[in-house]
């Protein structure tokens, strides 16, 4: 039996282990900044709007499919080790990207490998920090996913002006290298925690911490309805707030026709709401409960989207886009708690890989929306902004009947 000291000893380090987990997910969040770059790789290379919004898509579903193919790798390594491996894929597909001169490449580079080097990042230091703290997992899961949210607040105008001063080429090599070593030197100051320290930190809570539910494996955990009815609810939700943020730069230029320098300002903006949502709503969803917190960012997502179909004026809209990127943050801080309430919180990092594919499934859905809308409405986005509030309605309404799966098959309300 480990010591009490020894949990003790870990509960001073685990400051300096969460500060490292979110450095990491700021270089990782690099994807959020991407409606800054789709305007100028369509222009310099000629290629169609939709055909290069696919990287964007792309690389979301490669980061939320790789904890899926890789899951088993992923579980036998080490959180540091996970991390070394995601830094090289990341970084290197990045590097690559610089030297791309056909779509296909692009596809490859950004969209693939560094979509996948996010998927071994990503997904393994949300579950990393709230086994962290599990005695106040909301705060960890918003910090950390406040951190991957507001990549795009440093690194939207960062590749702005890199790409100004050094050409579009130039600036993917510079990051890419960039980012590789910095989250290889952070990835040097992880630790994973001692072997029931959850319990030792958190007897109190039980349920609250997955207590209650079934320690599921994700083998398990994929054959119960529970399951996907989680992954609708999430789906459904988050795809409001891919629209804003996928599309962000491409949207104020042509409803409210800025210049690229004003819209991408905006983008940071947009993810500064972003990764105040996550915070806000991770820390309130240790106060509120789980189920109440959804509750309210499902109905503060469809009040964002109803209005923004209706209201054309320039700062409604902005308000508005902020709101709905404050929401997908909201969603995404509470989706690691959750996972770990449903379905038990032993298995929280194999379980929450399987779980971060709703972001996969909500980018394969949004970006398409906004896109197909703009084509078939001479440019306005009206048309996403409706059926992302009607997806949000359903996702409201699914939520209400989430419940966890406990050890005998019964299920315990969220509280």
């Amino acid at each position: 039996m480990i010591p009490s000291a020894a949990y003790a000893a870990f509960a001073r380090r685990r400051w300096v282990c969460l500060v490292s987990a979110m450095v990491i997910c700021v270089c990782a969040g690099f994807g959020y900044a991407w409606s800054v770059l789709q305007n100028p790789i369509v222009t310099r290379f000629g290629w169609t709007d939709s055909g290069v919004a696919l990287a964007y898509t792309i690389t979301v579903l490669c980061s939320t499919m790789a904890p899926l193919f890789f899951g088993s790798l992923i579980r036998r390594i080490s959180t540091r080790l996970c991390v070394i491996v995601g830094a090289v894929l990341f970084g290197g597909g990045l590097l690559l990207t610089g030297l791309m001169d056909q779509l296909w490449q692009l596809y490859l580079f950004y969209g693939v490998i560094s979509g996948l080097g996010v998927g071994f990042i990503y997904p393994s230091m949300m579950a990393y920090v709230v086994r962290l703290f599990p005695d106040r997992s909301g705060l960890a899961s918003g910090l950390g996913t406040a951190a991957y949210g507001s990549g795009a607040i440093l690194w939207a105008p960062t590749a702005a002006s890199l790409m100004e001063g050094v050409g579009m080429d130039r600036t993917f090599q510079v990051l890419g290298i960039l980012f590789a070593a910095v989250i290889l030197v952070g990835s040097l100051l992880l630790a994973d925690p001692p072997e029931g320290f959850q319990k030792a930190m958190a007897p109190e809570t039980g349920r609250a911490q997955g207590g209650g539910a079934a320690d599921l494996r994700r083998g398990q955990m994929v054959r119960t309805g529970a399951f996907w009815m989680m992954v609708i609810v999430f789906t459904c939700g988050l795809v409001a707030g891919v629209i804003v943020i996928s599309q962000a730069s491409p949207i104020l230029q042509q409803t409210l026709s800025y210049a690229p320098a004003q819209a991408a300002l905006f983008v940071s903006v947009f993810a500064a709401c972003n990764m105040a949502g996550r915070f806000l709503w991770g820390s309130l969803s240790d106060k509120l409960g789980l189920k109440n917190t959804a509750g309210a960012v499902f109905l503060l997502c469809i009040l964002s989207m109803a209005l923004l179909a209706v209201v054309g004026w320039e700062i409604p809209v902005l308000v508005l886009m902020g709101l709905a990127a404050s929401c997908y943050g909201g969603l995404a801080s509470i989706l690691t708690p959750l996972t770990a309430r449903m379905f038990g919180a032993r298995y929280i990092t194999e379980n929450y890989g399987v779980m971060y594919v709703v972001f996969g499934l909500a980018s394969l859905i949004g970006p398409s929306l906004a896109t197909t809308f703009k084509t078939m409405g001479g440019g306005s986005y009206t048309g996403a902004y409706v059926t992302a509030a009607v997806l949000a309605v359903v996702g409201l309404i699914l939520s209400r009947f989430l419940k966890p799966v406990s050890h005998k098959g019964e299920r315990y309300a969220i509280k």
